[in-house]
């Protein structure tokens, strides 16, 4: 009689002698024709597949699509998405996802498309400019829309440009001609008219703008840094419009990285549509920052120099803390003294005229640990 054998754990076992794999197909065969036999000592009785049961449908997947997008759109939920297979299957589709973001971004649209942000505030809101704080042109409450849901539709991973200009090219077949005009204005009507500028669709609008930002940045990184500590880039010429709530929150992942140039256009049209890091934003300073390293670590300079011209806009700098901005201009005075690449001087001597002027609001009014 042989001893039990004691499984000692970290301890291999004995070899096992190496066999000949079975032939798959063989055994497929034998199964199927012991089956066979089966059927026929059963007399005659239909043979029992054998498969796996699926998990029955819960009573909420087995509703109309109409009725479930209905209640997503109402109740403003993005997990039910991610609730089942099912669900997340069923709307998955284009469609769907362009009139979600047709959801979330219509109320606002319905107000204020087409308007300049920077001509829609009565005059003197706008000669006051920075000591307004987050609200530099419109309060909160006079522009409609949900900033949350807002907000939460992007940061989905699946927004970019592509979607989100066939979701406002949608909105403004259906609305838009009939509701330019007879907008709800708050109690001091802008005197700005809305339009495309002369467009013929709301992505050729988009397309004009983004090559003006291309090549007014094209024309500044070469150049010196200006004179001066102006508030407003030089090399920002595109209109800013109001087409998101001025309280929707920035996505973490447009910040971070890793960026390319689609996501350079994406985050061209937030900042373009009047989105900023306000202060209390739950993005902290640290995200902002690997997001900063990462840029100044792409192979593409000019690309580099197109996202920190959108930061400037988005006002991200100003979260950093004072200890954050005197590291990083020493950084940055270190690369430009002693960088061997003549881009990449030029790189982070334009980084440190951005971090010097336009970090210093947010450093000098929070204390911090």
């Amino acid at each position: 009689m042989k001893l039990t054998p004691i499984k000692i754990k970290g301890k291999a076992g004995p070899k096992k002698t190496w066999k000949l794999p079975a032939d798959p197909d063989r055994k497929g065969k034998k199964r199927r024709r012991d089956e066979n036999e089966d059927d026929g000592a059963g007399g005659g009785q239909p043979s029992q597949r054998r498969f796996k049961a699926r998990k029955p449908a819960e009573p909420i997947e087995e509703l109309p699509t109409e009725i479930l997008e209905r209640i997503i759109f109402m109740s403003q939920n993005l997990s039910f998405l991610r609730s089942s297979l099912r669900i997340g299957y069923r709307f998955s589709s284009p469609s769907f996802l362009t009139e979600l973001l047709e959801a979330a971004f219509a109320p606002t649209l319905d107000m204020w498309f087409g308007y300049n942000k920077e001509k829609v505030a009565p005059q003197k809101r706008r000669k006051k400019g920075l000591d307004w704080g987050n609200n530099r042109w419109l309060l909160p409450e006079w522009v409609p829309g949900d900033p949350d849901f807002q907000s939460a539709v992007l940061s989905c991973d699946w927004v970019n440009t592509s979607v989100i200009l066939d979701a406002q090219q949608k909105w403004f077949r259906r609305n838009g001609f009939g509701r330019l005009i007879e907008h709800l204005a708050p109690s001091n009507p802008p005197p700005a008219q809305p339009d495309l500028d002369g467009q013929p669709d709301v992505a050729a609008r988009f397309e004009t703008d983004w090559q003006v930002l291309r090549e007014s940045c094209a024309s500044c990184f070469p150049a010196t840094i200006p004179a001066g500590d102006e508030c407003r880039m030089p090399m920002w010429q595109p209109p800013c419009y109001m087409e998101i709530h001025p309280l929707t929150r920035a996505p973490e992942r447009l910040l971070t990285g890793p960026f390319d140039w689609e996501m350079a256009r994406t985050l061209f049209w937030l900042v373009r549509s009047g989105a900023h890091q306000f202060r209390g934003s739950p993005l902290s300073w640290e995200a902002t920052k690997r997001g900063f390293d990462s840029i100044m670590s792409l192979g593409d300079k000019e690309l580099a120099f197109v996202l920190l011209t959108l930061w400037v806009e988005l006002r991200a700098f100003e979260q950093w803390p004072e200890f954050l901005r005197h590291q990083e201009l020493e950084v940055a005075a270190n690369q430009m003294e002693h960088g061997v690449v003549l881009a990449d001087r030029k790189l982070w001597n334009w980084a440190y005229y951005f971090i010097k002027s336009h970090s210093w609001f947010r450093a000098a009014e929070k204390t911090w640990p």
